[in-house]
């Protein structure tokens, strides 16, 4: 990155981000789960465990049950962080305090045992909302490092490859060591490793990111006086919502797509996780192979979302993708029982599925957005993908801990895929949602000429043809 500090600072923070999501949310939570088990009163190996732990639920709603605490927390959280972010010069201070919060809260996970498990299973979720915080500071850096599209375009994709290669190497080294120690089937000490691993190299990363090479910046925009810093981004987020339901007719379709198909989707790896752990019995390194195994097939899903767009439309394209990734579901909920290879057959149709969706999604959202009005509604794009998250995952703790089997539960998912899909029908043609872009474009710098027109017009003039 040369002399460009914020770029280096950028890419240490990403690489800090990816390790430490990936352990606590796959080798940690894998293990809260087997350890949950045994304090209800089941062995490991059980299928499907039936007790209920001393904190009155069932081990399977564990995973499902701290997404929803996040969604909802994170969901409440994005209007004020931009808030923060647009009209305050806090945001390195408030993104200094979680990185250091986040580093120390990383540390005692290591200690995951039979006697600590529950102690853990709360600082993932405090981890995860302050990583939340943490998260929304650092983005708000990006569209900041250049003025230049392409070197921007440049640097965002180098982050991407340096996240994506960050996750591979870590999960091929902490599953390798584990397969070398003989620790496969020994979640603890898998657990241990990871957040080892995690906490050394997160800190050592942030800690360089954040106190030398990442700057602090001024406010945006000054707060009016008579609006309150915790209500002014809620404010613009139900601004922006009419503006899209009375000009942006398809787009406003597409950000409710957006919102039932990203909040199944976002649930999906937690479920499936739990599936493995419950049906097949799968430890932290397994559960680390099957999350490889989609981040890679994830690759070929990003080429598959380019090969489809010669054949079908953007919008048809999603809707396939999207009803594709539904019938994986159903075919895994009813074939997969106890074969390890099957599963991790449909976790590459996943991976597949999910990046073609990601691919899809932002395609549609770049080429249908108003041009002058990117920002803003790119911003709505953000919110709207995060908004239902909490939902899918709090229906299936609902029947899960209703008892209902785990395989019924995850066909939740299939009703908000199905809603996504009609929601994209609605849409209509992408040729009218290129056409409704285009005219918002065109009827604003009508108006922009117009009110240029009228102020250069001479005093006398504009008097004289006042009506009167």
């Amino acid at each position: 990155y040369g002399d460009h500090l914020e770029a280096r600072g950028w890419a240490f923070d990403a690489i800090g981000r990816s390790l430490s999501f990936i352990g606590n949310a796959v080798f940690v939570g894998t293990a809260v789960v087997h350890q949950a088990k045994i304090n209800a009163g089941c062995l490991p190996e059980d299928v499907e465990c039936t007790g209920v732990t001393q904190y009155g639920i069932r081990p399977s709603s564990f995973l499902a049950l701290y997404n929803v605490i996040v969604g909802l927390a994170s969901s409440a959280l994005l209007p004020l962080l931009g808030a923060i972010v647009d009209h305050t010069s806090s945001r390195l201070f408030v993104a200094r305090i979680s990185a250091i919060s986040y580093c120390i809260l990383l540390f005692p996970m290591i200690f995951i045992s039979q006697a600590t498990w529950f102690a853990v299973a709360v600082l993932l979720i405090i981890t995860a909302l302050i990583g939340w915080i943490h998260t929304g500071m650092t983005f708000a850096y990006l569209p900041e490092m250049s003025d230049d599209k392409k070197t921007l375009e440049r640097l965002n994709t180098s982050f991407t490859v340096i996240q994506f290669t960050t996750n591979v190497v870590y999960i091929v080294v902490v599953v390798g060591i584990a397969a070398g120690a003989g620790w496969m089937d020994d979640s603890l000490a898998t657990a241990r490793l990871a957040q080892s691993i995690s906490f050394v190299i997160t800190t050592a990363f942030w800690g360089i990111a954040w106190l030398k090479l990442m700057g602090p910046r001024p406010a945006m925009s000054q707060l009016p006086p008579e609006k309150h810093l915790l209500t002014i981004g809620f404010r613009t987020i139900y601004r922006t919502s009419i503006d899209i339901a009375k000009q942006h007719k398809a787009l406003g379709w597409f950000y409710g797509a957006l919102a039932f198909s990203e909040s199944a989707t976002q649930a999906l790896l937690i479920i499936i996780t739990t599936y493995s752990i419950e049906l097949l019995n799968f430890s932290s390194s397994q559960a680390g192979v099957m999350y490889l195994i989609v981040l890679l097939s994830s690759v070929l899903g990003c080429y598959l979302s380019e090969l489809s767009l010669r054949l079908l439309s953007p919008i048809r394209s999603n809707q396939l993708c999207i009803m594709s990734m539904a019938l994986f579901t159903a075919l895994a909920a009813a074939f997969v029982k106890d074969s390890h290879a099957l599963f991790y057959m449909f976790a590459s149709f996943w991976g597949v599925c999910g990046g073609w969706k990601y691919t899809i999604e932002r395609y549609l959202a770049i080429t249908i957005i108003p041009k002058n009005k990117d920002a803003e509604l790119m911003g709505a794009y953000l919110f709207f993908g995060q908004i239902l998250s909490w939902l899918p995952p709090l229906v299936f703790t609902a029947l899960n801990e209703a008892g209902i089997s785990i395989r019924i539960s995850m066909l939740s998912l299939l009703i908000f895929w199905f809603i996504a899909v009609i929601c994209l029908q609605v849409m209509g043609p992408y040729e009218n949602a290129l056409r409704q872009a285009n005219e918002a474009v065109e009827d604003s710098s009508l108006v922009d000429n117009n009110t240029a027109e009228a102020v250069e017009e001479p005093e006398s003039k504009q008097l004289s043809e006042a009506p009167s």
